[in-house]
């Protein structure tokens, strides 16, 4: 059910739009917290913000599904290679059927030593010959990585919607100017939408770096046994098939001891996550009383119980919270492994689903802040004009004009600006007189520079025109990178779809095996 409401939220976000701040009016949530300026009904990506944590499941919880596949993959190749015979398989996995339902109802059996006895005394000793050249060691990080890779498909799946959403946002903001900042103070005129496309570009790399490790999880342990491997004539690469595994991993003490994968999954999450909350400081800054460079949507936003103006980020704050604390987790993986020898060992810290749960709760909310975002373009556009982000272009034109070299022109130009913020000017007021009158204090003597020249240089629609080579804010260039991403997107879908239909293909052949061999009596 949790993974069902999942699905539902990722398909909601798409649909919510603006159109959560219009339904308010028409049906306003019976929801205490939803009061003052945020009345409208929580969107189902910010809910999720705050159901994952109590909704999460245990790993053992969350790992048991899969390993009741493993047990009728292992009996399924058992009977194959003519270790146990095709009677006492089919005993065992009727039995497996039975115990599954009672384990369904009692978590004391969703471990193996509980699980097996349970089956023992469902169909007698015949259960024992189940474990034949098996151990809970090779079973266990199997079931883990049958875990994990489908955490990985859902956190890729996640990822991809993200992307879309931004490069959307991107795509529908191409012209609208605003400031870049470096350190925190106003840099340079671009545009939303030249802004969005670097988020687009590194969630790219993110995806890319999930894809990646899905290679290295999707490798079958099953079979190393102990560590040692067993003497029984195995068929590790039929059980790999059925369980929708790529290939091996093929020494039986890696294949056991191995946990990089694991700590390589927390990497990944923190480097992703340390990149959403960035976009989530800079959007919460943008949508203070003081920048009003946006307006968060209300549906994404809290309230204060005492100040009834308040218009909280809480969904932004909420999303940050989990990207620090995916540090934690990496931390303790790692802190683990460095305490532990190249051995089996329950001393391994494992990345839990609750954390794996935040991760998605954040990014299904972040996707729908940026969906649901409302710049405010003018304030954005007199923001780049007022307040001196021109100034470069401003000492280039000087160079092109008059043909003194960049770090004189760069020198005038400071004198231009500390004039005019002792005069209390803003930037685009600047003219050719004060320029004149900076070159001369600089240089001792004036410039041959235009008041056109001037002029194009202090406009910031302009500034960002000029700039139109590859990666550049201009509206052509970003339009460019928009057209890469979205083919980069259509090849992430088809690879993510590759994956699912290539695990749910080998769903159907253990499922077809399993019932083949249970009908024999």
């Amino acid at each position: 059910m949790n993974a069902l409401r999942r699905i539902a939220n990722i398909v909601a976000l798409s649909m919510i739009g603006l159109a959560a701040s219009a339904q308010a009016e028409e049906s306003p949530r019976a929801d205490a917290t939803r009061i003052g300026r945020t009345s409208v009904p929580k969107a189902p990506g910010f809910q999720e913000l705050y159901d994952f944590d109590a909704a999460a499941p245990t790993l053992a919880d969350a790992t048991f599904r899969y390993e009741v596949r493993v047990h009728r993959a292992h009996v399924v190749m058992l009977a194959e290679q003519g270790i146990v015979t095709r009677a006492d398989a089919a005993t065992i996995l009727r039995g497996l059927d039975a115990v599954d339902a009672r384990a369904a109802r009692d978590p004391g059996l969703r471990t193996y030593l509980p699980y097996e006895a349970a089956l023992i005394k469902e169909i007698g000793p015949v259960a024992g010959r189940m474990h034949t050249g098996r151990s809970r060691n090779d079973l266990a990080n199997t079931v883990n990585r049958m875990y994990y890779r489908d955490q990985l498909n859902r956190t890729i799946e996640a990822l991809i919607a993200l992307r879309k959403a931004v490069v959307q946002k991107a795509a529908d903001n191409v012209d609208t100017v605003m400031v870049v900042y470096t350190h925190r103070k106003e840099a340079q005129p671009i545009t939303l939408g030249h802004y969005l496309m670097a988020v687009s570009e590194s969630l790219g790399k993110s995806i890319d770096r999930y894809e990646q490790l899905y290679q290295r999880v999707n490798q079958s342990p099953l079979g190393a046994a102990a560590s040692a491997g067993t003497g029984w004539p195995l068929n590790r690469e039929r059980t790999a098939g059925l369980l929708g595994f790529d290939g091996l991993v093929v020494n039986t003490i890696e294949g056991t001891a191995g946990w990089d994968h694991i700590a390589e999954f927390a990497s990944d999450n923190a480097i992703y996550l340390s990149g959403l909350g960035r976009l989530g400081s800079e959007i919460q800054l943008w949508t203070t009383d003081e920048y009003r460079s946006a307006e968060l949507d209300s549906a994404y936003a809290g309230i204060s119980s005492i100040m009834p103006q308040k218009k909280n980020p809480d969904s932004i704050e909420r999303s940050r919270q989990i990207a620090a604390n995916s540090v934690g987790a990496l931390t303790s993986i790692l802190t683990s492994l460095n305490a532990i020898e190249y051995q089996h060992s329950v001393a391994r810290v494992p990345l839990e689903p609750r954390s794996i749960d935040a991760l998605l709760a954040a990014t299904h909310a972040m996707t729908g802040v940026v969906q649901t975002l409302h710049p405010n373009k003018q304030q954005m556009l007199r923001y780049a004009a007022e307040n001196f982000s021109t100034m470069t272009d401003l000492a280039d034109a000087i160079v092109r004009e008059s043909g003194i070299d960049f770090r004189e022109a760069h020198e005038i130009v400071a004198r231009v600006v500390n004039a005019a913020i002792d005069a209390g000017m803003p930037a685009n007021r600047i003219d050719a007189k004060m320029v004149q009158q900076a070159a001369q204090a600089q240089l001792g003597h004036p410039l041959n520079v235009s008041d056109a020249a001037i002029r194009d240089a202090l406009d910031p629609t302009s500034n960002v025109a000029r700039r139109n080579g590859v990666g550049g804010p201009a509206p052509a260039a970003v339009q460019r990178t928009i057209e890469q991403a979205r083919r980069e997107l259509s090849a992430e879908d088809a690879r993510q779809s590759k994956r699912t239909q290539a695990l749910a293909v080998a769903a159907r052949q253990l499922d077809a095996a399993a019932a083949q061999l249970a009908s024999q009596r």
